[in-house]
């Protein structure tokens, strides 16, 4: 147990030193895209559109759902080529090959929580007031970052058999962004609400309108978010470890 942490430890290290090995700006890029995506969106939904104009601070709301879904995004594309990219030391050594595709989401999930912690400053300097809901915070990175490794579990097996899965993800992740409420609050009567429930069965969806409650709003999540995100985790991560375990040994002769 203890090696597998160390295991797990030395290759999260590994995945952050190098990212950002010859990087002038290093861990500032994962704050960049999304701020650079923040600017385009609000452009578009309150210039051109004029779909944001009725939040206030639209740029801020958008930046709270941007910065866990590029994690939740950045995972899974990392995900598809963590065995791949490990030929030799998976071949080299016996260890729990799971923590290959989980490292890659501690990376990730690490560089959110310090862009997040930034997020709250420039909150705070626009005049909103932390409340105490942000304690249920913690709760919801956990259960994004568990059910976000029970995705990356399985990518991570099929890129092996199937490389398209690589490319699949990145048309899928596109679609799959629009169909979650990240440029736009559910409950506000922006879109129609028989979509609005069909999105709510979104697996992050649950886990967006917690961020937006708890930082943007500063209100305690509903409970619908709690129940889907808790119900979504555990059925995604249960799928991930079974058919990461039953496809290893064959994986490994794949390779």
């Amino acid at each position: 147990m203890t090696g597998g942490l160390l295991l797990m430890k030395s290759l999260v290290e590994k995945d952050l030193k190098v990212r950002y090995k010859r990087s002038f700006l290093g861990f500032l890029w994962f704050l960049l895209k999304p701020l650079f995506s923040m600017v385009v969106y609000t452009v578009v939904f309150t210039r051109i559109l004029r779909f944001g104009g009725a939040i206030e601070h639209f740029s801020l709301f958008l930046l709270t759902g941007l910065l866990p879904w590029n994690f939740f995004a950045a995972s899974l594309s990392a995900s598809a080529k963590t065995l791949l990219d490990n030929q030799k030391l998976i071949r080299s050594i016996y260890f729990p090959r799971v923590a290959l595709p989980i490292s890659s989401v501690i990376a990730n999930a690490v560089h959110m929580l310090m862009a997040l912690g930034v997020l709250e400053i420039v909150l705070i300097a626009f005049g909103r007031t932390p409340n105490l809901s942000l304690i249920t915070l913690p709760f919801a990175v956990i259960l994004l970052a568990a059910m976000t490794s029970g995705f990356s579990m399985m990518i991570s097996v099929g890129n092996v058999y199937y490389r398209d899965v690589s490319q699949f993800l990145e048309m899928i992740l596109l679609a799959w962004f629009y169909a979650s409420p990240i440029i736009y609050p559910l409950g506000a009567g922006i879109i129609p609400e028989r979509m609005e429930s069909i999105i709510r069965f979104n697996p992050v969806a649950g886990a967006m309108e917690i961020f937006h409650s708890t930082m943007y709003y500063g209100k305690w999540p509903e409970l619908w978010a709690w129940i889907s995100l808790t119900a979504w985790t555990a059925v995604i991560l249960a799928a991930g470890l079974l058919i990461f375990k039953r496809m290893e040994p064959s994986v490994v002769k794949e390779l």
